[in-house]
């Protein structure tokens, strides 16, 4: 029974942290520092994809804004609940993340 018990509480340890707002790594990072980040973690293409993904799923809804229009802060605030209400997954979460932030305007 305890092995049980200290197997179920691993695994719902193990989807918590799995489940960390991104964000917060990021947390006290400068404008340059997060750009830079974003560069190392993603590829070219996948920043692309997170284009496409972006045009195809929040132009449904709404006016799309250039990414410069917008700082990275106020892109980070935003995109957490349009990624939930658009219904994309992590990783598409991330490549829209990853295009936004590397293309935002610079505070």
């Amino acid at each position: 029974m305890k092995k049980i018990i200290t197997l179920i509480f691993l695994s719902t340890t193990v989807v918590f942290t799995q489940c960390t707002p991104k964000k917060a790594a990021t947390a006290g990072m400068s404008d340059a520092e997060k750009v830079a980040d974003v560069k190392k973690n993603f590829t070219e293409a996948q920043m692309q994809e997170g284009k496409t993904i972006w045009q195809g799923s929040c132009d449904k809804c709404h006016k799309l804004y250039e990414p410069e229009s917008r700082s990275i802060d106020k892109w980070e605030r935003v995109l957490p609940r349009m990624t939930n209400r658009a219904k994309l997954d992590d990783a598409q979460g991330a490549k829209v993340r990853a295009y936004l932030i590397a293309h935002a305007k610079m505070d």
